[in-house]
């Protein structure tokens, strides 16, 4: 996806340019997903102790892979491929590589990026805008975003969607995680958000407002992040955070 600029005198007439006037509405530090939001991701994931810091996957991707509901490869001859979108210091990067799959990370932070292939060599990362640019091998079998989404501006969900519709292969799923509404982030409604030209810190989403906002795609799983005794295995799990697993219609 590239920017077009404002024609003079500044008048819209591209749904990307009305996108970027939308993202003028909001403060450097407002917009958690674009390349300038590098610096703050790099200081939070430096700091120790922060609970992003861990290498543990999260519980409901282990959940989902022990139910059989990530995809196999559409191609016999290759492994199955995944996007990690936002992958920050690449935990569940890591993870499905150990799984198999051939993984591609992206982030916009640099420093996260340095790290991630520090810590684990296997997966290739990349320093990408997921609604903003375009990520090479596309489609993949398995898009997943623990934490991203829910750092968009309103506007910036239908961005969310048309990368996702470029990114994910015709048979494939498309697994979130994001905050839950009442439990962490803001439950402001979107014309609020806009006038405030705020997030909050991030958007609490219930379970049938992802269902919505993915209602081209069949739900196929949806819930609370479990637990690591139901899980069985030391995994990362908060309370504050639920997910869903989705699958593109064929």
């Amino acid at each position: 996806m590239t920017s077009a600029p404002l024609p003079p005198p500044g008048r819209v007439s591209t749904t990307e340019q009305l996108m970027e006037l939308l993202d003028g509405l909001y403060g450097a530090d407002a917009d958690r997903t674009s390349a300038g939001a590098s610096e703050f991701w790099g200081r939070l994931l430096q700091q120790p102790g922060h609970l992003l810091g861990t290498d543990l996957p999260d519980a409901n991707l282990v959940a989902w892979q022990a139910a059989h509901l990530l995809p196999p490869s559409a191609d016999p001859g290759r492994p199955p491929t995944a996007l990690d979108v936002g992958c920050g210091l690449g935990r569940n990067s890591a993870w499905l590589a150990r799984q198999g799959f051939s993984v591609t990370g992206i982030d916009v932070a640099a420093p996260a990026m340095a790290e991630a292939a520090r810590r684990s060599p296997d997966p290739t990362y990349l320093l990408r805008d997921f609604i903003r640019e375009e990520v090479p091998g596309a489609p993949f079998d398995l898009v997943y975003d623990s934490g991203c989404f829910h750092h968009l501006a309103p506007h910036r969900r239908i961005s969310y969607r048309a990368a996702l519709h470029a990114t994910l292969a015709p048979h494939g799923v498309f697994g979130i995680v994001t905050f839950a509404a009442g439990r962490m982030g803001t439950t402001a409604d979107d014309a609020m958000l806009l006038r405030q030209g705020a997030l909050e810190g991030g958007v609490g989403y219930d379970l049938d407002e992802l269902v919505d906002v993915f209602e081209d795609l069949d739900l196929v799983a949806a819930g609370r992040q479990p637990t690591a005794d139901e899980v069985g295995a030391p995994v990362f799990t908060q309370d504050f955070l639920h997910a869903a697993l989705f699958r593109r219609h064929r």
